[in-house]
């Protein structure tokens, strides 16, 4: 009787042969991939529309769009339609942020100041922004990408897995750009804490743990990514949260595990915490529970990063593989 793949082996834990048959398995399953050219032309009319709303009643001074639909290849129906705007306040911001979010689109809307963006991420959107003028009509959805000074569509087939390794590898190393500066928040909100007077404490006690929810936001949009571009499977239903979580700690044919049984134990506790932060009012959050949290998030997200590193190295094509 044969025996069940060992489903918890990490890059370090395979031999460089297992790990060249599991690039080669990704290879396959990129080169097969395919644009799916309705669900573009819808999310192209969405986004105009959304822009639409920005100029007209938020008199935004510009809209892009950047992210996956700036890249078609890698844009499913799960994807995040990522839209930067110009000229709005926080407080315009903040009001057409929850009119976009209150409109059905069948797609979820992702809605960035870009004036109040900087460093990588500000980088990352200047680079993609492909710009919807006002007044726009929408336009066959190929045209859009035409002018770009990057190469969307893969001409060599050779080039394919590169090409998509480089993007996820930069969309991976951008979310724990943000994360990190999340921590940082939380680590420096830590010692502010023991010297502010008692009035300010419940404020930050608040303020810690949205921060410790959006920490875990972050990393769980690394995941959705890899589940989407990788294992080509994104788990639904009211568990997804917890299902997400575990599959990223099975070895899969495309890859190895993304993260260490300590890393998803230490994650796991974080993820019933944000479930927490969500669902019950902020007065009722223990603030023993935040500080116990908040003091261990940096080693939380040490252990992550090694962990996403090899990840990440796994992808890199060695030569003697081509």
């Amino acid at each position: 009787m044969q025996q069940a793949t060992n489903t918890k082996q990490t890059a370090k834990e395979m031999s460089s042969e297992e790990l060249a048959s599991c690039r080669k398995q990704l290879e396959r399953r990129w080169k097969n991939r395919k644009v799916d050219e309705a669900l573009l032309e819808r999310a192209w009319q969405v986004a105009y529309e959304i822009a639409t709303l920005l100029y007209e009643e938020f008199d935004a001074t510009q809209v892009a769009v950047f992210g996956s639909l700036a890249e078609p290849i890698s844009f499913t129906k799960s994807s995040d339609i990522d839209i930067a705007v110009w000229g709005l306040s926080d407080k315009t911001h903040s009001a057409a942020y929850w009119k976009v979010k209150g409109i059905d689109t069948g797609f979820k809307i992702d809605l960035i100041n870009f004036d109040t963006t900087k460093g990588l991420f500000q980088e990352r959107i200047q680079q993609q922004a492909i710009p919807i003028k006002k007044g726009e009509q929408p336009t066959l959805w190929k045209t859009l990408y035409e002018h770009l000074q990057r190469q969307v569509f893969p001409v060599v087939e050779e080039e394919i897995y590169e090409m998509n390794r480089k993007k996820l590898t930069q969309r991976i190393n951008d979310e724990c750009t943000k994360i990190e500066s999340t921590v940082d928040a939380i680590v420096k909100a830590l010692e502010d804490i023991e010297v502010l007077p008692a009035a300010a404490r419940e404020y930050i006690e608040e303020s810690i743990a949205n921060k410790l929810a959006d920490v875990y936001r972050g990393i769980e949009r690394i995941f959705e990514r890899i589940a989407n571009e990788v294992d080509a499977h994104l788990s639904r239903g009211s568990r997804w949260h917890k299902n997400l979580l575990e599959q990223m700690t099975k070895q899969r044919p495309e890859r190895p595990t993304v993260i260490s049984q300590e890393t998803f134990l230490l994650l796991e506790a974080l993820l019933e915490f944000r479930h927490k932060v969500n669902n019950i009012y902020a007065d009722e959050l223990i603030y023993k529970n935040t500080e116990e949290h908040a003091k261990g998030i940096k080693e939380l997200f040490q252990s992550f990063s090694d962990d996403l590193n090899m990840f990440t190295d796994f992808l890199a094509q060695h030569q003697d593989e081509s």
